[in-house]
């Protein structure tokens, strides 16, 4: 039995097309603050650092919540390019009430955010379980 295929017995709700676990979820959100955390060095080597530092509790919980609900709103999709756009499109939306997309200036946090986010959701697509069983439902 190859170890990367689907149990035999599909343990979700059949309709379930993509199901993640939480050692994914875990992966997914360590690679969005890593990639933010980028982000925000090239942009000011010193505050970026000491940002990256201090931004781990709020990234992780905003993460850990987002990610989960958005997760379990694209289960029945089995397409995982659109959970990425779906991730890239969430990261940009979360940041609109802080003032992201008002000027031109300000862009730069909430893109950074949007390709965390969707780096992250691409970096574990080979983590998620597939159901190509087709739904009795």
């Amino acid at each position: 039995m190859n170890p990367v295929s689907p149990p035999a017995v599909w343990p979700y709700d059949p309709s379930d097309r993509v199901m993640l676990g939480w050692k994914g979820l875990v992966v997914g959100i360590l690679v969005s603050h890593l990639v933010f955390g980028v982000f925000l060095a090239l942009s000011d080597p010193l505050w970026g650092t000491a940002l990256f530092i201090f931004s781990a509790p709020p990234t992780w919980g905003v993460a850990a919540a987002v990610g989960s609900l958005l997760g379990l709103a694209l289960r029945r999709v089995r397409n995982q390019w659109i959970h990425i756009a779906a991730f890239f499109a969430a990261g940009a939306l979360i940041c609109v009430p802080f003032g992201g997309f008002w000027n031109s200036q300000s862009w730069a946090y909430p893109l950074s955010i949007a390709v965390a986010a969707g780096i992250a959701r691409l970096s574990i697509w080979k983590l998620v379980r597939i159901n190509d069983q087709p739904s009795i439902s």
